[in-house]
């Protein structure tokens, strides 16, 4: 089993041909409109500039009877608004209707005919959609209905193309040129849409529709790594039809991070949810009195410095992330360390506000500098730190223990055998992360992520996940460590310091295992941090960190 994921894993890890420069994806938002008319929702997008809105539209309302259309409902014809208002649309076609399939969604040949006669209807009588979502969060069960629901995601996977190539199909017929998302999925669930592709998806795509909710920022481009590592999927082009933050206080640093990170990663629309207030606790874009929000306040600053200029990375090192876009604005964040700026370089906060000296990198807070040649105006000092087990998680093209330029050597051992954690895609079966992730299939669910694990095994034969650092020099090194088992732990892990295999330090429970030691090494002296379970394995979820740095 172990060898058959590498092999597929290094074919399709092949190099992409030559890339076309990146740029700010274009800027959309999620709004309601379909629910219910609401002209103070479109006079706000209106006045934060939003020119592209990604909404829903309800079957059984166009259609009550089967193959009878009626497009008066006011929640049916907002696509005419939009477009006397010059803003583009993408519209979901998700649920199925009464009158197919009983309503569920839709999987009989009638049914999928139908539902492909609605799609290509639609975008005949609304000429300002842009494009089509075919289904939401499909991989999931909350938007689904009938046997698809009942279905494996897998199965899902497979049983969503024939929707998707329905609606292509007759979408494309009727209008050449509007554009069709596909996949549809909550999360970058690479195992799914791995086998939404190998069914065929691609041909009927012109883009992937991802929610990359579980995803942080600073993960986002590894993540889309993996997911590009099916052939498939090697230069298609990717559309963030959902991402948004509960906390208004934090919105505009996580819009404006994963922003960055979005357009490093190639994708080419990114739609903040939602527009207006939903009731389901994200920050919308306007509130009360239609002013703009911390989220809004990020868009605008988006739109005015970063959205479709080119982009290319800027990350001052290992610890921190950035991006410049032209020649004026850098966008940079990470581990603390102080930033000096040339006299008449503009700072600012993620909601476009003045950032007073002196200036600091901040792990959550971006900072944007403007000035004419921004790069050459912005010093970061240096960073003590020497490895740090969140910033360079890496995915390993193979079998190999340490993936490109990760500090760690990261695998599982078990009897005092090393196994390799290779990548695994993510929702590629039951109960795993929708996500790509570390593991092993013959050593059942131990797992790794960037900020959890869970070994497996039971007491004489744990499996335990090490993290293995090598010395490059001599000299002292600071080792800070926490691990923090989930309260549903059976038992609790336990966990082990080593150098060189003598031990330093050792944990074991339920409560929070901190290690904070500073070891005087020589070049070539090995340190190991071991998590393994503490009797059994039984819920033993763990968040994890591991940092060295020089004292």
């Amino acid at each position: 089993m172990i060898a058959r994921l590498v092999l597929v894993s290094m074919l399709a890890g092949a190099p992409l041909g030559a890339e076309t420069p990146a740029r700010g994806p274009a800027l959309a938002a999620a709004s309601n409109l379909s629910q219910g008319w609401q002209p103070e929702a479109l006079a706000a997008a209106e006045r934060l500039g939003v020119g592209h809105l990604r909404d829903g539209m309800e079957w059984r309302r166009v259609e009550p009877v089967a193959g009878l259309r009626d497009f008066r409902d006011p929640r049916v014809r907002y696509p005419d608004a939009l477009a006397r208002a010059g803003i583009g649309a993408t519209v979901v076609l998700n649920w199925g209707n009464p009158a197919h399939d009983d309503g569920a969604t839709p999987h009989s040949d009638a049914g999928l005919a139908a539902f492909g006669a609605y799609a290509g209807a639609l975008v005949l009588r609304f000429p300002g959609i842009d494009a089509l979502e075919i289904g939401n969060e499909f991989n999931g069960v909350n938007f689904v209905r009938g046997p698809l629901q009942e279905m494996a995601p897998l199965d899902r996977a497979r049983a969503y193309v024939p929707l998707l190539r329905a609606a292509a199909r007759a979408a494309r017929e009727a209008r050449p040129g509007v554009r069709i998302l596909g996949g549809a999925t909550h999360s970058i669930a690479a195992g799914y849409l791995w086998a939404v592709l190998d069914a065929g998806g691609a041909e009927w795509m012109d883009a992937l529709a991802i929610h990359p909710y579980t995803t942080p920022a600073e993960q986002f481009r590894r993540q889309v790594a993996v997911l590009r590592r099916h052939p498939a999927a090697a230069d298609l082009p990717i559309e963030i039809t959902e991402f948004g933050s509960p906390d208004p206080d934090t919105a505009a640093d996580h819009f404006l991070r994963n922003y960055c990170q979005m357009a490093l990663a190639g994708v080419v629309r990114a739609a903040w949810y939602p527009l207006n207030r939903r009731g389901d606790g994200l920050v919308p874009l306007y509130g009360e009195g239609g002013q703009a929000t911390s989220a809004g306040q990020a868009w605008r600053l988006i739109a005015a410095r970063m959205e479709g200029r080119a982009v290319r990375d800027a990350a001052p090192g290992r610890f921190s992330y950035g991006c410049r876009f032209g020649a004026d604005t850098l966008v940079l964040w990470g581990e603390r360390r102080e930033v000096a700026v040339t006299p008449g370089t503009v700072v600012l906060d993620a909601r476009g506000a003045p950032s007073a000296p002196p200036h600091a990198l901040d792990p959550e807070a971006p900072l944007v500098f403007v000035a004419d040649d921004v790069e050459a105006a912005v010093s970061p000092a240096r960073v003590s730190r020497l490895a740090d087990s969140l910033h360079q998680f890496a995915f390993p093209a193979g079998a190999e223990l340490r993936a490109g330029d990760d500090g760690f050597a990261r695998f599982a051992r078990r009897d005092g055998v090393e196994h390799p954690l290779v990548t695994l895609p993510g929702q590629e079966r039951r109960g795993v992360p929708w996500f790509p992730y570390r593991g092993n299939p013959d050593l059942g669910r131990v797992r790794l992520t960037h900020d959890s694990l869970l070994p497996g095994g039971r007491r004489g034969h744990e499996t335990e996940i090490v993290h293995r650092w090598i010395a490059p020099e001599n000299g002292p090194v600071r080792v800070t460590a926490r691990f923090a088992v989930a309260a549903r732990s059976a038992d609790g892990i336990a966990v082990r310091l080593t150098l060189n295999g003598a031990s330093v330090a050792r944990g074991a429970g339920h409560d929070p295992i901190r290690f904070d030691t500073v070891l005087d090494l020589s070049a070539g002296d090995r340190i190991e941090l071991a998590a393994g379970p503490n009797g059994n394995a039984d819920g033993d979820v763990t968040r994890y960190r591991i940092v060295l740095q020089r004292p």
